[in-house]
């Protein structure tokens, strides 16, 4: 959204297409419908069915419209935009228009147009219907013809998923979904680069989702890797102090309607037993570093005081359980990802410490829950998303992988994540 704001300001139209809310439970229904050309009786496991399935035809339609979508809210309008004609019902999914056998109807006013780009749409076998690819085609040369004058940013966010709430195959399905959005961002890229066109794609997606589609598909590191950029809040401002405390600040003072200072509103000090902490170091222990984290706080610290006048330690202490519950609900879902349901049983229950002077320790703990997965990959999967750290106590080091560590060391102590601790009920452990 940062990045939104700025290219706003650059005179580039943007547009935010979320994957996880946008897409509703009859969306998947309507799209699956799609791929009925896949013989079932065939495919023998889940990947070979996700090596089956292809979006990409669909996702390309739905992005033109989203851009034809945008170009008419800003009050432009030409051959491409009547082309795609994306006015709809307010009640029509996303994917409206698009038959079983991957055609569109042909609507009057598009024959003359695709008639620029040499296609005479009355010589086609069904007079009233267009195969999507060739849609794609026309919509791509129209694309390029008339909106080269245009700049856009096109941001595909919330790429995620859960095997908590829903079953394997549509897992599959889903998975597939994404990896076809990123295969079209990454062909529309192109294509916009080699026309000289100003608009860009971009995805978000979490590392987890990626992992899955690369276990399924071994050629996803032609579109997935050294694609990707790492954004590291912990970084310093130019006020010398972490970033995240400056979105904390700021969401703070623009919160009411005349400016307020920081300090006069949101405690310096957060004390538990002996051991006093700044506002950055609470921060760096009890967050991941980024800003949804810092949202995270505030609003479990809005819900549980929501007559306070100021955020002083009482305040942000009493937010800490509900912090911690979400910070762990997320933490599942993206744990989900790979390895399902029986993951909340193992991390509520065999976790029962801060500290384990070893990861055989550790692994012992949360085994006893008849945990079914791979050792290595499930820890490697722990450390990446940020729910245990490795421990250094005679060097006082901690090691992180939203700090920019790559793994855990053999050697180190595991460390459970203090923003974890009260819904793990393991803070005065």
């Amino acid at each position: 959204m940062h990045l939104a704001e700025r290219v706003k300001k650059q005179g580039y139209f943007t547009h935010h297409f979320r994957f996880f809310y946008d897409l509703r439970t009859d969306d998947y229904a309507d799209i699956a419908k799609t791929q009925n050309e896949v013989s079932f009786a065939s495919v023998t496991n889940q990947r070979s069915l996700f090596l089956h399935y292809d979006f990409r035809d669909i996702w390309e339609r739905v992005f033109f419209q989203k851009i034809a979508n945008t170009l008419i809210y800003e009050g432009h309008n030409n051959k491409f935009t009547d082309f795609i004609s994306p006015s709809s019902s307010l009640l029509s999914n996303i994917f409206e228009g698009i038959s079983k056998t991957l055609t569109v109807k042909i609507k009057p006013q598009m024959g003359p147009i695709a008639a620029e780009v040499g296609i005479d749409l009355t010589k086609l076998d069904k007079p009233d219907e267009l195969s999507l690819k060739v849609y794609n085609r026309i919509s791509r040369e129209l694309f390029s013809r008339h909106c080269i004058q245009y700049q856009m940013y096109f941001f595909i966010d919330e790429l995620v998923f859960s095997r908590l709430d829903a079953k394997e195959d549509e897992i599959t399905l889903r998975a597939a979904m994404v990896r076809d959005i990123v295969r079209t961002v990454w062909e529309l890229n192109s294509y916009s680069y080699k026309n000289k066109m100003e608009f860009h794609f971009i995805c978000s997606m979490r590392p987890e989702v990626r992992n899955m589609i690369n276990d399924l598909d071994s050629e996803s590191g032609k579109y997935l890797d050294g694609k990707d950029v790492e954004l590291n809040w912990i970084i310093r401002s130019s006020k010398n102090r972490p970033l995240i405390v400056d979105v904390l600040m700021r969401k703070v003072e623009y919160s009411f309607h005349k400016k307020t200072p920081f300090h006069n509103f949101f405690a310096e000090k957060v004390s538990f037993g002996s051991r006093s902490y700044s506002v950055e170091q609470f921060l760096r222990e009890n967050t991941w570093g980024r800003p949804r984290d810092v949202v995270r706080l505030l609003i479990a610290i809005q819900k549980k005081s929501p007559n306070a006048e100021i955020i002083s330690e009482t305040e942000i202490k009493a937010g800490l359980d509900e912090y911690s519950r979400m910070s762990l609900k997320e933490l599942v879902d993206e744990l989900g990802v790979t390895f399902g349901h029986q993951v909340i049983e193992t991390l509520r229950y065999g976790v029962r410490k801060k500290n384990y002077k070893s990861i055989e320790e550790f692994w012992t703990a949360i085994s006893t829950t008849k945990l079914n997965v791979n050792k290595e990959r499930f820890l490697k999967e722990l450390f990446e998303l940020g729910f245990i750290g490795g421990h250094v106590p005679s060097q006082g080091r901690y090691f992180w992988s939203h700090r920019g560590e790559n793994y855990l060391k053999p050697d180190h102590q595991v460390l459970i994540h203090p923003g974890l601790w009260n819904e793990l009920s393991i803070r005065s452990s």
